[in-house]
């Protein structure tokens, strides 16, 4: 029982670093784009090699747990939901190094600027990640309801700055690649958000094995 405890620390600890670099990737990804930092997105970019790295030895980490101890209820749910977790984080790291691609693409600053929701829209599933992680950790099972919400403004949001790009295509057409690209970009803050609220659904399971609506996310394009 007392090696069991000690990996699953092992497997927290990866997964803690693992949390990190994927936040750090968003938030410099939207940084990148909001002060056209070229040298920065490329750090955001390259990243993404090493996220999967952590995925994959967590991977192995849960598999070697299984195959050893055999779990039942707390700890087979744990590292199950674990498996999970790692998949919606990869994905984000995913999101955010096309993100932080369209740097080099487009000047996106001056844009943003006529849009103030933008930082709104952005910052959100940034919170929404850390408070998901942390309701998983801490077996929050009630926090996933507050989270929907929050998923619910970004939705909102993203189809109002959707109808502001669409009226700046149609203002002024040398914006248009700019305005596309930003639209794709806000459609991409909407999928981590969705992955962060997947997330935090998964407290619930590892509670009381507990499977709450849209656990299993659908198969998103990177």
């Amino acid at each position: 029982m007392e090696f069991m405890k000690i990996d699953i620390q092992g497997i927290k600890e990866k997964l803690s670093e693992m949390t990190v670099l994927v936040a750090n990737m968003y938030k410099d990804a939207i940084t990148s784009l909001t002060v056209h930092d070229e040298a920065l997105a490329l750090e955001v970019i390259e990243r993404d090699a090493l996220a999967d790295k952590l995925e994959w030895r967590i991977d192995d980490m849960c598999l070697k747990f299984l195959a050893r101890y055999a779990p039942k209820a707390a700890e087979l749910r744990f590292v199950v939901a674990i498996l999970r977790l790692i998949i919606e984080l990869e994905r984000i790291g995913d999101h955010s190094k096309v993100m932080a691609r369209q740097v080099a693409k487009f000047h996106l600053a001056p844009t943003l600027k006529s849009l103030p929701q933008f930082q709104e829209i952005a910052i959100l599933p940034f919170q929404m990640l850390n408070e998901a992680m942390d309701a998983f950790l801490a077996g929050r099972a009630d926090r996933f309801r507050i989270l929907e919400k929050t998923d619910q403004t970004v939705g909102a949001l993203q189809k109002s700055l959707n109808e502001s790009l669409v009226a700046l295509i149609k203002k002024d057409t040398d914006r248009t690649g700019a305005a596309i690209s930003l639209i794709n970009i806000i459609r991409r803050l909407e999928r981590v958000a969705d992955h962060a609220k997947n997330i935090a659904e998964m407290a619930p399971y590892v509670t009381d094995g507990a499977v709450v609506k849209g656990q299993a996310n659908e198969n998103h394009g990177h």
